[in-house]
């Protein structure tokens, strides 16, 4: 059989038999060997072990079959250790030479070694790294990304990356990346998303998640960077707790300042239901009550009752500790019930509400209690502000309602009162500073505060004839894509 020219070949090859004997090595080599024909080969690869190889061998020698490479870190050249793959594939057979090993030696220690500085560096990194072939099979990690799931390395290690998703996304990976794949269409592929990952207990934890791609002679693979926001999360959970319990006293410090025209408002059905109740015992009383009448009293002392108790159901749903909950909302039913809260404080200080609501405005996601304590504070801020000046200019505080743009509607409180002075205009929004007798200076602050996290702004412009307005914005509900 004639043997392929294999002597000018740069890389080292050689030839074996059936029983793994050198048989045959090339002047490549020859240059970086000492040893080499007689040798069995396996000798001079001390990490290839004959079992493992013995398999692999079975399988080459079958048709069609892609040559199998192996790989041996620890061989000696020259004093040095270097790293070697070896590509093996099977040799022509005939009667007089049997089967034969044809292998070429690629040096791949330089190559080896940059990969290890790389994963030393992606070791020292802070956030997960993880690297992906192109059908989302996890090839390399750091040690971040082995921390923040729990996973060892090699439970990592080649398996899909849908391992650390929880569902839906798990179930729809696979056709994110076949759409990706074929379209070229880039949903997440150089962009950051927050998203919840899983961990191997079953946690699941919010992620800020970058992938972008890397495409190396031809070959596809993906890189995905991963930012644990458990702390971040938590911070901002607490913060919303915080801002819940100080719009929580707020709410409780504007009735601490009712307490006069929410006791008036109470006092009423009280009366009328203590007289109701005594025209009735009086009826029963003298023995021959006329049943009508006893239950015509009856009667409104019941409406008396659920009048009273409606009155007490507002305050405590307004005053109540709660988590805030957003929900659909029109601002024109939200303020007509405010109405029944604020008109008897209004009727106290001999102030008019006038209410100006546009009944066709879109509605606003929003919670309604917070929303409520905004509008329920300017308010209170216009009675006093008139009542300041003994309703000089005027009696009236008018309540409007208006869409702004195709996006936003205004809410806003005009009063009659003395206006905004231009020394306090600056201040007007900052915690700790009023200009009551016995204000703590936080309503206007929490007030921006609930309205800035439901992305409006608060504000105010002085009127051309008299007083101020007070106006907030919020931003109306539209469909969004999923």
């Amino acid at each position: 059989m004639t043997l392929p020219d294999t002597n000018n070949l740069p890389l080292p090859f050689f030839m074996a038999n059936a029983e793994g004997v050198i048989t045959y090595v090339n002047a490549a080599w020859r240059k970086v060997f000492s040893r080499g024909v007689g040798d069995h080969w396996l000798s001079l690869f001390p990490e290839v072990a004959p079992a493992d190889f013995e398999a692999q061998w079975r399988r080459i020698r079958q048709p069609d079959e892609a040559p199998l490479r192996l790989r041996s870190s620890s061989v000696s050249v020259a004093g040095q250790t270097r790293v070697f793959d070896i590509h093996c594939q099977s040799g022509l057979e005939t009667e007089n030479d049997p089967t034969r090993l044809m292998a070429t030696l690629v040096d791949v220690t330089d190559q080896v070694r940059g990969e290890a500085e790389i994963l030393a560096i992606l070791d020292t990194a802070v956030d997960a790294v993880i690297i992906m072939d192109e059908d989302g099979y996890m090839e390399r990690l750091n040690a971040a990304a082995v921390r923040l799931f729990g996973y060892t390395a090699s439970e990592m290690q080649g398996q899909p990356v849908t391992l650390l998703m929880p569902e839906p996304h798990r179930s729809r990976h696979e056709a994110y990346v076949q759409h990706y794949l074929t379209s070229g269409e880039k949903k997440i592929i150089g962009k950051g998303r927050e998203l919840q990952a899983v961990t191997k207990s079953g946690r699941q934890i919010p992620i800020y998640l970058a992938v972008s791609e890397i495409n190396q002679q031809g070959r596809r693979r993906f890189t995905g960077i991963i930012h644990d926001l458990s702390e971040q999360q938590a911070a901002r959970e607490a913060l919303a707790e915080q801002r819940e319990r100080l719009a929580h006293v707020g709410r409780l410090s504007t009735m601490g300042e009712m307490t006069a025209s929410i006791a008036h408002e109470i006092n009423q059905p009280l009366t009328a239901i203590a007289m109701y109740a005594q025209s009735s015992i009086k009826l029963i009383d003298r023995g021959n009550a006329n049943p009508d009448k006893l239950r015509a009293a009856l009667e409104k002392l019941n409406t008396q009752s659920l009048r009273a108790g409606a009155i007490i159901e507002r305050i405590q749903r307004f005053a109540r500790p709660q988590q805030s909950q957003r929900e659909m909302t029109r601002l024109s039913v939200l303020l007509t019930d405010l109405l029944k809260l604020a008109e008897s404080d209004a009727r106290l200080h001999e102030v008019e509400l006038k209410f100006e609501l546009a009944q066709d405005l879109p509605i606003v996601l929003c919670d309604p209690i917070q929303i409520q304590q905004v509008a329920l504070n300017l308010i209170r801020n216009a009675i006093d502000a008139m009542s300041e000046i003994h309703r000089a200019n005027g009696r009236t505080i008018v309540i409007q309602t208006r869409a702004v743009g195709s996006n936003m509607v205004e809410v806003s409180v005009a009063d009659q009162g003395p206006g905004v002075a231009e020394d306090v205009e600056d201040l007007l929004f900052t915690p700790f500073h009023t200009t009551k007798k016995d204000g703590m200076g936080m309503g206007l602050s929490i007030c921006r505060t609930i309205i800035a996290q439901h992305g409006g702004v608060l504000s105010f412009r002085n009127n051309e004839d008299c007083g101020a307005t007070f106006y907030f914005t919020l931003p109306i509900e539209t469909a969004k894509d999923e």
